[in-house]
């Protein structure tokens, strides 16, 4: 009886009810604005050994929500935001929705590259590693980002890691995979941009979490205009950081654990 039971997953598999590797489910997130022109085609190249399909629509004024749902991807609506940016909210309510043992998280806009998930998954797994942030720099081609986002995250980057005594590479990478188990010790807070921030320093700093990063290819955006406006999302990084290290400070106990998640 046992053997059969545990050829059950294979069974399963082979007649496509689901696509689990190395056992664990997958589920992906795509936090999207606006995207009606390419979310049918990202959501087309989704790799086979994923699960669960996830677009969380922010406030969309075109027909992402539709195309997104004819491309059978599970959509849900996220109307909260910051200064109209709810980026971060589209994050927290897509992982409240995810079942995946993994979860994917990245931008829904074609500026990363799904053919890194299965292996980054399998490091994973015989790594044991809790959380992969997957770092654009050095950059294969200096052309595939503008000069004020380069700038900018690598300024970023350097002042987070001085601040935090941390050796993060990327710091405002739009694309991580991490185990749901670990979901608890994560700074999920940030309900706009910042967030990108706080679940990769929360997670850097966490002890329990083994954090990793995997270096990828990345272009910027090809089809429409950006959602940021990249000089006042960099100030509220840098102000973001700031305060982050003020809490680290100067802030009771308590309320710094609150803000890193280190009282799990």
């Amino acid at each position: 009886m046992m053997a059969i039971i545990d050829f059950l997953p294979f069974i399963w598999y082979t007649i496509g009810y689901i696509n689990m590797l190395n056992n664990k489910k997958i589920s992906i997130v795509f936090p999207c604005k606006n995207e009606e022109r390419i979310i049918g085609s990202i959501l087309s190249k989704v790799p086979k050994i994923i699960d669960q399909i996830i677009v969380v629509d922010n406030r969309s004024t075109d027909k992402t929500y539709l195309v997104a749902k004819k491309n059978k991807a599970e959509v849900y609506k996220e109307n909260q935001h910051v200064k109209g940016i709810g980026y971060g909210y589209a994050i927290q309510t897509g992982i409240k929705k995810a079942h995946g043992d993994y979860i994917i998280l990245m931008d829904g806009d074609k500026t990363y590259s799904m053919k890194y998930i299965k292996k980054i998954i399998n490091y994973m797994e015989k790594q044991r590693v809790d959380f992969v942030s997957c770092n654009r720099f050095p950059l294969s081609n200096w052309k595939n980002m503008s000069p004020v986002r380069y700038l900018g995250g690598l300024f970023l980057t350097k002042l987070a890691n001085i601040l935090f005594n941390l050796k993060i590479k990327d710091i405002l990478s739009g694309m991580w995979i991490f185990r749901k188990n670990i979901v608890p010790y994560l700074n999920l807070e940030p309900g706009d941009w910042n967030l990108s921030i706080s679940i990769k320093i929360s997670a850097a700093l966490n002890p329990k979490i083994k954090f990793y990063e995997y270096h990828i290819y990345y272009h910027d955006r090809k089809f429409g205009n950006s959602k940021q406006s990249l000089i006042n999302t960099g100030f509220s990084h840098l102000k973001f950081l700031l305060k982050l290290k003020y809490y680290q400070l100067l802030k009771p106990v308590y309320q710094t654990k609150r803000i890193f998640r280190l009282n799990i």
